[in-house]
């Protein structure tokens, strides 16, 4: 048998899937702010929604049905689950890119999910723009790389996507033997 050949680009992609209500219990319980000290670097942490009063010293249950339904949960504390929707995408986004990036040994803190400006050399004063994840550089000095990453919620779950892209070095093991003078335009079926 014939082996197959290799995908044409240097891409990966990784997917994650994250329950916005075990955020939500997380961030009421006092080690919320431990874990966003863990997975979010400084700069994400000052974007993460401010706690809502009360997060944390609520005397009162809310009313769930054995299911887990996050409906009383979101009714409980508005704020609240905001800002665990917000967290749980990012951490989504985060996981994802761990996957796009599997020949890296990356940490929470080397991934930082940032909005990207619109158009280039341009700011957004609301913040707003697609997210995109920074991967910070193989070496010291190196400049990170940007990867595409996709968050989308529904209910009670977050999930994201993210397209990385291999870095040149390894990009060599790639090719297949003979292509060496054919380029990636000859693998896609063009002449060039």
């Amino acid at each position: 048998m014939v082996s197959p050949r290799p995908f044409p680009f240097p891409l990966n992609i990784g997917t994650d899937i994250c329950q916005v209500s075990r955020i939500y219990r997380l961030l009421a319980s006092d080690r919320g702010a431990r874990f966003l000290q863990r997975v979010f670097t400084k700069d994400e942490r000052a974007l993460v929604p401010a706690d809502p009063p009360s997060a944390h010293t609520s005397t009162t249950k809310p009313e769930t049905s054995q299911d887990g339904d996050f409906q009383a949960l979101k009714k409980h504390n508005p704020l609240l689950w905001k800002k665990a929707t917000f967290v749980a995408g990012r951490f989504a986004a985060k996981e994802a890119a761990f996957k796009a990036h599997p020949l890296r040994r990356l940490s929470f803190h080397d991934i930082t999910i940032v909005r990207r400006a619109l158009e280039e050399g341009k700011e957004n004063p609301n913040g707003s723009g697609p997210p995109v994840a920074v991967i910070r550089g193989e070496k010291e000095g190196e400049p990170g790389q940007t990867a595409m990453v996709s968050i989308s919620h529904d209910g009670d779950y977050a999930t994201a996507v993210c397209l990385g892209v291999e870095p040149e070095t390894r990009r060599e093991s790639r090719k297949v033997k003979g292509d060496e003078d054919e380029g990636w335009t000859r693998r896609l079926g063009r002449r060039e």
